[in-house]
């Protein structure tokens, strides 16, 4: 027996047996993003431009039909920058036959958009076109992609696809143990909450203080570079009036170097990649970038 999705009422069904999507798991569970506050209308419109986007990218893998949206355009440079390869797409999952004996195993199904392989290895990809990712509400999404396929993928990916620019944001799997405990608070009728961040004293506190002070000290220094950009070029057009290349103050305490415009070189690596793929992968470097943390300083 195999799962079998019902795309007009938007429906999962293994036998007599209604599963829960994905969606409405992480939704009923307080994951998924909170839409409330946006204008239905909005989301209607958004909804809509990202169905179409969808159909373009499954009929350019199933037909070769090249689409016309910039979202599609970003999504063939997407698949370049990683060179990935899709095998499925509009993936129902858990897809292939499950014995009838194990039916009540399973509470939930959903469609993962992409899987393939690509230079990280095997890749599962979705797809989005929102105006923002919430990472972890994706990365709940993948994970739970991820857990209904029966593998682990190497690397999951969202390609964020957007009229003004495309780009890749690469997901952290949800530990399993967290996973189990939302199933199980599924199947018992209760709401999963996720564990909150433990730190030893004041940590939050000093950080959220050295940020602060970090936003003011930039923003000073923002200011301080247009002053001084300002300064030199009124520096560079003196000297350039008056020919001279390089002068100093009398007590030596500053010299000052006029620098002639000149044309910048540089290597046009997406062309390079798409051209000459050999030659781009024989110089391509790859080295291991320290973890860290990613933090933003909202105002009240």
């Amino acid at each position: 027996m195999r799962v079998v999705f019902n795309e007009e009422q938007h429906t999962y069904w293994l036998g007599d047996k209604r599963l829960i999507s994905v969606t409405r798991l992480l939704k009923k569970h307080g994951l998924s993003t909170d839409y409330s506050a946006v204008n239905p209308d909005v989301l209607e419109k958004a909804a809509k431009k990202g169905t179409a986007v969808h159909s373009e990218i499954e009929e350019y893998i199933k037909n070769g039909t090249v689409g016309f949206t910039p979202e599609f355009m970003g999504y063939l440079d997407l698949v370049d920058e990683i060179q990935f390869a899709p095998q499925e797409s509009e993936i129902v999952l858990p897809s292939g036959d499950i014995p009838d004996t194990e039916i009540d195993k399973y509470i939930i199904a959903g469609t993962a958009d992409l899987i393939g392989t690509s230079i990280c290895g095997s890749t599962l990809v979705d797809i989005k076109t929102t105006q923002r990712v919430d990472v972890r509400s994706c990365a709940w999404q993948l994970s739970l992609y991820e857990r209904l396929a029966g593998v682990k993928f190497d690397r999951m990916f969202i390609f964020h696809l957007r009229e003004e620019a495309s780009k890749i944001i690469e997901i952290e799997r949800i530990p399993d143990a967290e996973i189990d405990k939302l199933l199980e608070c599924e199947r018992n009728g209760e709401i999963y909450h996720e564990p909150g961040l433990v730190v030893e004293g004041d940590l939050i506190a000093c950080v959220e203080a050295a940020e602060r002070e970090l936003k003011i000290a930039e923003a000073v220094q923002k200011k301080a570079k247009e002053v001084s950009d300002g300064y030199r070029q009124k520096l560079y057009e003196f000297m350039t009036a008056q020919g001279i290349k390089t002068w100093e103050t009398l007590d030596k305490s500053m010299q000052i170097t006029r620098v002639d415009p000149y044309v910048k070189q540089g290597i046009d690596g997406k062309r390079l990649r798409a051209e000459h793929r050999e030659i781009a992968e024989k110089y391509t470097t790859i080295s291991q970038v320290k973890g860290t943390v990613k933090i933003t300083i909202r105002e009240a």
